[in-house]
């Protein structure tokens, strides 16, 4: 049994409320978020889980993360959708896409090559006309990020944790290089560790205190009334067009991408361009078959954080107090004992929720994780510049 100590987390979105769970049966847990749960990124996400194709290079996380839905599914309001995942082949990519297929299933991971001819039988609604075929992933979903994130606060709540929203987090408290809390617009809430998980506000909430190398970038969502159910379409994205597609319970369906670098994330439109509208609007009958009065419902625009190499960084770059350790292979000794920082998901915080929340639980319990946490070490890098160039991966 670890020594209960006492945890502060400042962001309430999915990743913070999935690190309070995680962490409730072992330590005293504060979350502090300056306006409502899943108030910011998570809200707006599009719910896709497709770590799989995403961590294919490491099983182990993308396993973490579908055991977790799988299992969580039914859990209060929150649901999980299985459903397989296209990603749509051009001729001309044709050899390339099954050179990496087979790469994928020889080390194990449950995909296929499907020709145009099987794309018609197995997912009549995609168009197969400019297709060769597609790439299928089985072991993908969705799910609902504003209900995820709730249900995650409320057992953490109900674990213990004390939840505390529209209260603004001023910094992080420090004294001989150690962490003691942090000073809210209330008062001060102390802590022997302080968990950051503030999206793409944390290097401004820790300048002075260590760098991160994260940047704002802005993603779009629309969803559109196909004029024919799509509840039963596969999930999928097509990377030429930087765009990713889902259909929605009541067979709408869902489209997104179209992301950029924001250089001004706090006044950026939260509304869907016209030209990602158009886009859409375009992109529609080349994706699917017979879709008699495809109409846009509505549209919107948020901003996450993202790293120069795409996966976020879940680290304790100071180190830790007592039996925890940091996954980086140097401490930074100019950064303070007891700082945890988990950031830079990339557009995929909702899916690498419990991955995070596990790396956290790891880090501070000194427990070995079932996959490598090397993987989000803050030391990764060789330029903490903010400055770095922005890569799409909302396809």
């Amino acid at each position: 049994m670890v020594e209960e100590r006492s945890v502060a987390i400042v962001g309430g979105g999915v990743v913070g409320c999935a690190v309070a769970r995680d962490l409730a049966t072992d330590y005293e847990v504060t979350l502090v978020e300056q306006g409502q749960i899943a108030g910011g990124a998570t809200a707006l996400a599009a719910g896709l889980i497709t770590m799989t194709p995403s961590y294919s290079d490491i099983p182990a996380i993308s396993d973490v993360a579908n055991d977790f839905f799988r299992d969580y599914d039914g859990t209060r309001e929150f649901d999980f959708t299985q459903r397989a995942s296209v990603e749509v082949v051009p001729p001309e990519q044709e050899g390339e896409a099954r050179r990496r297929v087979e790469r994928l299933q020889e080390a194990g991971i449950e995909v296929a090559f499907i020709e145009s001819d099987t794309l018609d039988e197995r997912h009549p609604q995609l168009s197969s006309e400019e297709f060769v075929g597609g790439v299928e992933f089985t072991d993908t979903g969705w799910v609902d990020p504003y209900t995820l994130a709730t249900t995650l606060r409320a057992d953490a709540a109900d674990r213990g944790v004390d939840v505390i929203t529209e209260t603004a987090v001023g910094a992080v408290r420090t004294e001989g290089g150690t962490v003691t809390g942090i000073e809210t617009e209330d008062g001060t809430v102390e802590a022997d560790i302080v968990v950051v998980a503030a999206g793409w506000r944390t290097p401004d909430f820790l300048e002075g205190i260590v760098e991160v190398p994260v940047r704002p970038y802005r993603t779009q969502c629309i969803v559109v009334d196909p004029g024919t159910s799509c509840v039963a379409a596969p999930m999928g994205w097509h990377p030429d067009e930087h765009a990713y597609f889902r259909p929605e319970h009541n067979g709408d369906l869902l489209l997104g991408g179209w992301s950029f670098a924001e250089d001004d994330p706090v006044e950026a439109s939260r509304d869907a361009d016209e030209e990602f509208r158009i886009h859409v609007a375009e992109l529609l009958p080349r994706l699917f078959d017979d879709l008699p009065d495809p109409r846009i419902r509505n549209g919107w625009a948020g901003i996450d954080g993202a790293t120069p190499d795409t996966r976020p960084i879940i680290d304790a770059p100071g180190g830790l107090p007592g039996p925890g350790y940091s996954a980086s292979t140097d401490i930074d000794e100019d950064v303070p004992t007891g700082l945890v920082v988990a950031t830079g998901f990339h557009g995929r915080g909702v899916m690498t929720s419990p991955v995070a929340a596990a790396a956290v639980r790891s880090l501070l319990t000194g427990t070995e994780a079932s996959f490598p946490l090397e993987t989000f070490a803050y030391d990764r890098f060789d330029d903490y510049s903010r400055t770095f160039e922005f890569t799409s991966i909302s396809s």
